[in-house]
């Protein structure tokens, strides 16, 4: 295993100092900017992430910049990324960093919400070089292919410390998500041209789709209820079903979500608000 893994490492390493993609987040070690990208790229390609990245950073250079703005702005800037939650917990995790600062967060960020073992190592490798492996769904699925495995938990327990021996953390966590996304990718990966296919178990895991088809999902109808409440400020909730038009119970399945995820309010004479 320790060969294996080894081998892994070099072939990822050498692949990736010709293939590399360019971001301007992979040029800093500013915590909060990668905290900022860490945070736009959950489940949205970054590409698309970059995009929101750069308009975010201008806005908002400083966690104090964000802080002292208001959750309503912050959710018209996160308007057309989805999964507007997250950009609460961003907005939460801004005021926390403004009061103690990085360095008294350090090196657990427990008090922030939103950070889990992810992008908690990601904060740990890209902002502070610490030797830790920041285990993402593209990892594990090379680790599970090239492998053979189902489970990668005790792999990774186990095993971590041959990846990241005389190697940058940032260069082998970027070599694992540029490779995961451009050859080893989820459906029709690219064997044909990988540089490790010859030592590839060629595992495929079976795994349920768990994607839920957007059009009149949950997700669609909370992401037009936060557009209509950033346009109108606050609405009638009679108004708010005429404007959705969608049926009643996916509205209100859709309005106690938001009110549990603190992104609305409702207040007397049915009006409801952003938070």
């Amino acid at each position: 295993m320790e060969t294996k893994a080894k081998k892994l490492k070099l072939e990822l390493i050498k692949w990736y100092k010709n293939n590399k993609r360019s971001f301007p987040w992979r040029e800093t070690t500013d915590p909060w900017q990668i905290l900022l990208i860490e945070t736009l790229a959950q489940q949205t390609q970054l590409e698309r992430a970059n995009e929101y990245f750069k308009k975010f950073t201008e806005k908002f250079p400083t966690p104090k910049s964000m802080a002292n703005s208001s959750l309503k702005i912050i959710l018209y800037m996160w308007s057309g990324l989805g999964y507007n939650n997250r950009a609460v917990r961003l907005y939460e995790a801004s005021k926390i960093i403004e009061k103690k600062g990085f360095d008294q967060i350090y090196p657990n960020f427990d008090d922030l919400p939103g950070v889990g073992p992810y992008t908690k190592n990601a904060i740990l490798s890209f902002a502070y070089g610490e030797k830790v492996l920041a285990i993402d769904t593209n990892i594990e699925r090379i680790i599970q292919r090239y492998f053979g495995l189902n489970d990668t938990k005790d792999f990774f327990k186990e095993n971590s410390k041959y990846f990241l021996h005389k190697v940058s953390s940032r260069d082998i966590n970027q070599a694992f998500m540029d490779f995961g996304s451009s050859i080893c990718k989820s459906s029709n990966p690219m064997c044909s041209i990988c540089p490790i296919e010859s030592d590839c178990s060629k595992y495929f895991s079976k795994s349920k789709n768990s994607k839920e088809k957007f059009k009149g999902s949950n997700r669609e109808v909370r992401g037009k209820i936060i557009k209509l409440l950033i346009r109108e400020g606050h609405i009638n909730n009679q108004k708010l079903f005429e404007e959705i038009d969608e049926d009643s119970e996916k509205v209100n399945k859709a309005l106690e979500g938001l009110k549990k995820d603190n992104l609305i309010k409702f207040k007397k004479n049915n009006i409801i608000e952003i938070t």
